[in-house]
């Protein structure tokens, strides 16, 4: 485990409940006394502050990645180069080009890497993929992501948030990015998209909301409104429609896709509520914590020699998504992806000269 802060107890404890299939080495942190409470509280090993010193070890065959997104390409890219598996939090990488670098140390070590999206493996969502899967949907033609958060002052006052360089962005890309990957991961490649965003209630260098249509290749289109500045009860909301059926999320804020989404059909209720008795049946139970999800996938595909099902591609794809809603604010038009490499937001955000609208 490599960083203790917050979003390390949900990798702690879900690697602790996998008891026998995986041997607990250590905890690094920079704060040596932050990775010993660490340690004595989910029994994980020693508790270290030297990174480099864990990587040379022959006993460690994974890492888990939890440190401030700034830190994540050169952590991930040294681990994979020493020969170690990599889960990695978001945002995996700043840029495009961070995320390719990950892509290609992955690539030549043979390691497998995988980014962390536990919405995914919410109960809900497994229903859901199921039936989007079996074509339950007819033609995907709408979808929503809203993500309506509220953070404080002293939330930005931690020194790496609210800026560019350490952050990599705002609302967009550090809460509603979980969000986004479950509304493409369910209506398929996003090819365009048109944004605005801007800085209105805190004094940060980044976001602190933005609205976004996404054109999907299928020709569904949807649209990704996401804020911490919403000073309302907070929700995320998911929604998908089809021709046949439509889906609502109906799970608490921060896991929107814990519980069964709302299946509707106004042309025919019965089709519905049979399919949501139907999916009950199929999917009864699911993690109670989502993050076990990926991170049971995480070391069954080390097990198996398998690929998890969060990839390079899909962190990829999802950072398409966000780095187009800020290139789009930014430069007040749409814009086309994929990204490509001579394009000044692949390596850059933001490019020197963009910034969002006064």
């Amino acid at each position: 485990m490599v960083g203790a802060g917050g979003i390390a107890d949900a990798h702690l404890f879900s690697y602790q409940r996998l008891g026998e299939r995986v041997r607990r080495v250590a905890v690094v942190d920079v704060d040596e006394s932050r990775a010993r409470r660490a340690v004595e509280r989910f029994d994980f090993g020693d508790a270290l502050t030297d990174l480099a010193g864990v990587l040379a070890r022959n006993d460690v065959d994974a890492v888990s990645i939890c440190t401030p997104p700034f830190l994540h390409v050169e952590q991930a890219v040294a681990a994979l180069e020493a020969g170690k598996h990599v889960l990695c939090e978001k945002p995996v990488a700043l840029t495009l080009a961070g995320l390719d670098a990950i892509a290609k140390a992955a690539e030549e070590s043979g390691k497998i890497f995988s980014g962390v999206f536990q919405l995914r493996f919410g109960r809900g969502a497994q229903q859901l993929r199921a039936l989007v899967d079996e074509g339950k949907f007819g033609r995907l033609h709408l979808g929503m992501a809203e993500t309506m958060w509220f953070r404080d002052q002293n939330y930005y006052a931690v020194p790496w948030r609210g800026k560019w360089d350490t952050e990599g962005g705002g609302a967009t890309v550090s809460q509603a990015v979980h969000v986004i990957d479950a509304l493409c991961w369910l209506m398929g490649e996003p090819v365009r998209v048109y944004a605005e965003a801007g800085v209105f209630r805190v004094p940060i260098e980044v976001d602190d909301s933005s609205v976004a249509t996404v054109r999907f290749r299928s020709g569904a289109i949807a649209t990704i409104t996401s804020t911490t500045s919403a000073l309302s009860e907070q929700r995320t909301l998911l929604e998908i429609h089809g021709t046949d059926l439509s889906a609502i999320s109906q799970g608490p804020v921060y896991d929107c896709t814990i519980e069964p989404f709302l299946l509707s059909s106004a042309a025919d209720p019965d089709y519905a509520a049979g399919l949501q008795r139907e999916m009950e049946e199929r999917v009864p139970k699911g993690y109670k914590l989502l993050h076990r999800g990926p991170i049971t996938e995480f070391v069954n595909a080390i097990e198996q020699g398998e690929q998890p099902s969060v990839g390079i591609d899909d962190c990829r794809r999802a950072l398409q998504v966000t780095t187009a809603i800020y290139k789009s604010a930014m430069t007040q038009q749409p814009v086309d992806l994929p990204i490509a490499p001579d394009d000044p937001f692949y390596s850059a955000l933001p490019p020197h000269g963009y910034a969002f609208p006064a």
